[in-house]
């Protein structure tokens, strides 16, 4: 979803249009604007105070920017959460369709084929002669009945004359002697392959399912196809069973969700929960908007609907996916036992954008100068209180002088502490809030792995079941049982063609007599194979099956029959196809699954939104089955180690990381469990299937390294004075180590300012910087001291020595200004060579605290030494 231009008001904070209704559903914005609000009332506060006492700097800017920021900070929240639960909900309902409509192609390849059963037609033609054997119709029932077995997804199979008469039907007792139904006598249209309706149906005793029907023409006994009778074959697809089954897994850990099926009417077909919406009831949907509020029987819902991506070029009846969730679930945190609790030391700046990013780099920055103003002010207060202080720029007391404060200036100095402290406040609630937004999106990062996974091995699963289930359906075809009996190479071919024409994710279907003979083909460019003895484990175990319900699968592997040289890996699917006088095995057909395309579009159409997403098909051994990603190919091992794989038990799945290619990577691993009667219960086998979807996530910090570079450090905290003497300290950080200088030695904190370059002077010296009408050097202490640059974010400060001359000095990061006791001060044990006549003092805070007191007139010395060392025809004035 994309932020609206227009901005809506809800307690006096503006928020984009498509969250604004939803914001009362949503607790974690509560969580953090009660205490921004409540932050941004001390704030006033203490502006209030600081114009009455005249002691603060202005703060007008800076509550503003802070304010404006508050506004960014919890629109962002909302319309992220109002993603993230889109992106939820909309994922499922997509899954739901897309599943349901590759499930009704099967269908309508399926209603194609058995049309076209000499049984059928002989059956019509008796009809026609008036001559209807009653054996002959219960043969066929028993037929019906075979093939239902091997594909449990019908519950009838009716053949009806063209005036709609029962002929033949699995079930008598459901189906109407009569069934008249314009909308099944459409299948007659001429060029028409099928025809597919939804209600009630006299087919099925006046309860309502999906029909697929197709026409049956007559023969004459020669077997020509035109001029004989017609009628209809019609199959009942188990719709409600197939869908709340996959409800179930879909609504699981979306907390009290409801997803349903809805006509080209909006009218609900199926629900996974008829309590909460009702079968018939009729619900909106918002045109192209991806989520919407939805009121339904008073009860509001945040809903998602989804259109069938298509599957073959086929799209299905024109329904819909719709996925509802109550408004006060929707937005609801996960509960701790959902939550990853993985690592966090990532850079996971590539998974958010730029908006989110910016927010605490902008807080810093406010911040940032926030400590600059008041730590001017500090100075000023502080620098105030010492008698005759600056009045010619002179006199600098060193670290044992004496200061004292007046109470008008201890006011001010705690004024302005409080107004930092409450700017720092605010600081971390947005770094609070957008950490805690992060950690959900990795979250929802992991979890969309692992469910993206379950969601690659459904699809296959439902697609080899689909596989099983067409060998042995084309192994009961008479025609190809008389073909493989009698030698008829010309006729198993037409019949092997006229199936791979309704079945496109096949590369090739074959028959074989018993001594493993190839008899014909259903490719005529593939005619070689013609005559070749095959080879393999799957063509003996075929050639040994005795029963028409059995079928054998090949492992893996190069068998000769795929690819271009015919040795890429594949799976082939096999059936013993019975004699006609059924005392014995004609022989066997199979069928070599066309996996390099169909299953790089099964895992493919599993595959989130999600840059550099990819998903592999593995075994268990560990071998690459198909890849959506060409870095993987079909037999390469698996690169990365899984130790969950071997061990994984059926229909279970892991999330966990995963790192290669220099990048840390969330990846689901999901084992197959099977699908129906298809590979339920068997035993863990090395060539059990498992989907694998990674979802890279960013290169691994270094240690104590942050992707939020830049979060200040907590303040160098002294120990109270002990006595009456006392020195101001102004503290800064270079390279994370405390450092200050005396109060009265430094000017002012600057604002970010252009420096002139200084291309022939050392590497410390950055360039020259004009204050109040003079250009002074820019020292790098980062760089000076520890020979690690403070960076393009560096704070700089102004100090002087005791005889009036400046320097700009850039720090890491300004600490507090204070009052430490002189007694606290020890000479430092260590001399640094740069230091080995400089006045060096340690200062020991609260607990290990320690910091560093240097000296300005000994910073003066050491930046013209450097500058006379590297650069001698240079001076600093």
């Amino acid at each position: 979803m994309t932020q609206g231009s227009n901005k809506v008001y809800r307690k006096g904070l503006p928020f984009s249009a498509e969250v604004a209704p939803l914001l009362a559903a949503m607790p974690l914005l509560d969580e953090y604007r009660e205490p921004l609000l409540r932050l941004q009332g001390a704030w006033d506060s203490l502006a209030l105070l600081g114009q009455m006492s005249g002691a603060a700097t202005d703060m007008a800017d800076t509550r503003t920017a802070f304010e404006a920021l508050t506004g960014r900070l919890l629109d962002s929240l909302a319309r992220r959460q109002l993603r993230h639960a889109v992106g939820h909900l909309q994922g499922r309902s997509q899954v739901a369709i897309d599943i349901l409509v590759r499930n009704l192609f099967e269908r309508t390849a399926d209603v194609g084929f058995l049309a076209s059963d000499g049984p059928l037609r002989a059956l019509l033609q008796a009809d026609a002669a008036g001559a209807v054997d009653p054996g002959e119709v219960e043969a066929l029932r028993r037929r019906f009945a075979a093939y239902v077995a091997k594909y449990s997804v019908y519950d009838q199979v009716v053949l009806l004359a063209a005036d709609g008469r029962r002929l033949a039907a699995l079930d008598d007792s459901t189906c109407a002697p009569v069934v008249e139904d314009p909308r099944l006598s459409e299948a007659f249209e001429p060029g028409r392959a099928f025809v597919e309706v939804h209600g009630p149906t006299g087919l099925l005793g006046g309860r309502s399912g999906l029909i697929y029907a197709a026409a049956v023409t007559g023969h004459d006994g020669t077997g020509a196809e035109s001029g004989g009778p017609r009628g209809l074959l019609c199959l009942s697809f188990k719709l409600e069973d197939e869908m709340l089954g996959l409800f179930r897994a879909l609504c699981a850990g979306v907390p009290r969700s409801v997803l349903v099926l809805k006509d080209a009417q909006g009218r609900v077909l199926l629900t996974s929960d008829p309590w909460q919406i009702p079968l018939g009831a009729p619900l909106s949907d918002a045109g192209e908007a991806q989520g919407w509020r939805l009121d339904f029987a008073g009860r509001d819902y945040l809903a998602c609907e989804s259109a069938a991506s298509g599957y073959e070029g086929y799209f299905g009846p024109g329904w819909r996916a719709q996925m509802l969730q109550p408004l006060q679930h929707a937005f609801a945190d996960a509960p701790p036992e959902h939550q990853s609790g993985r690592a966090r030391d990532l850079d996971t700046r590539e998974l958010f954008d730029e908006e989110l990013r910016s927010i605490p780099v902008e807080a810093r920055r406010i911040q940032r100068e926030l400590s600059r103003s008041l730590w001017n002010g500090k100075l000023k207060s502080r620098v105030h209180a010492q008698p005759g202080a600056r009045s010619g720029e002179g006199a600098s007391p060193g670290p044992s002088g004496q200061s004292g404060q007046g109470g008008g200036n201890a006011f001010a100095v705690t004024l302005l502490n409080e107004v930092e402290r409450t700017g720092d406040q605010l600081r971390q609630v947005f770094e609070r809030a957008i950490a805690q937004l992060e950690e959900g999106a990795l979250d929802a990062v992991f979890d969309g792995a692992g469910f993206r996974a379950e969601l690659a091995i459904s699809i296959v699963n439902r697609n080899l079941y689909e596989r099983a289930n067409d060998c042995r359906w084309w192994a009961l075809d008479a025609r190809l049982q008389r073909a493989l009996a009698t030698g008829d190479a010309a006729s198993a071919q037409a019949v092997l063609a006229s199936i791979h024409a309704l079945y496109t994710v096949y590369s090739l279907l074959l028959v074989f007599d018993n001594a493993g003979r190839v008899v014909a083909v259903s490719d005529p460019a593939q005619a070689h194979h013609v005559g070749r003895s095959l080879q393999g484990d799957w063509v003996s175990s075929a050639l040994g099956l005795r029963d028409a319900s059995q079928y054998v699968v090949s492992s893996h592997a190069p068998c000769g029959l795929y690819g271009e040289d015919g040795h890429a890996p594949c799976l082939v699917y096999a059936a013993g196809v019975p004699h006609p006088d059924g005392a014995a095995m004609a022989g066997g057909i199979a069928i070599v699954f066309d996996g390099a395309p169909q299953f790089r579009a099964m895992l493919r159409a599993a595959l989130p939104d999600h840059a550099g997403a990819a998903a592999l098909l593995v075994t268990r051994a560990g071998e690459v089955v198909a890849s959506s990603d060409a870095r993987w190919s079909p037999g390469d091992r698996l690169p990365m180690p899984l130790p969950a794989l071997p061990t994984l038990p059926a229909d279970q799945h892991v999330t966990g990381e995963l790192e290669f290619d220099g990048r840390v990577h969330a990846y689901g691993l999901a084992m197959s469990g099977g699908y129906r009667e298809y590979r339920r219960l068997t035993p863990a086998d090395a060539t059990d299937l498992a989907a694998l979807v990674v979802l890279p996530l960013g290169e691994r910090l270094a240690a104590g390294e942050s992707a939020g570079a830049g979060a200040p450090s907590a303040a160098f905290t002294p120990m109270p004075p002990a006595g009456a003497k006392t020195v101001d300290v102004a503290s800064f950080l270079v390279d994370h180590q405390w450092l200050g200088l005396p109060a009265m030695q430094v000017v002012a904190a600057l604002e970010r300012q252009r420096i002139t370059a200084w291309p022939t002077a050392p590497a410390a010296v950055r360039g020259m910087l004009g204050f109040e009408g003079r250009m002074l050097p820019v020292l790098d202490l980062g760089q000076l001291l520890f020979h690690r640059p403070c960076g393009e974010e560096a704070a700089l400060m102004v100090c002087q020595t005791g005889a009036g001359q400046r320097l700009v000095l850039a720090v890491q990061q300004l600490g507090q200004v204070f009052v430490a006791g002189a007694e606290q001060l020890q000479p430092s044990p260590t001399r640094p060579g740069w230091a080995a006549q400089a006045q060096v003092h340690l200062l020991k805070g609260h607990g290990p605290q320690m910091l560093t007191l240097l000296d300005g007139d000994d910073l003066w010395r050491l930046v013209n030494g450097v500058v006379e060392a590297q650069a001698p025809a240079l001076t600093v004035d």
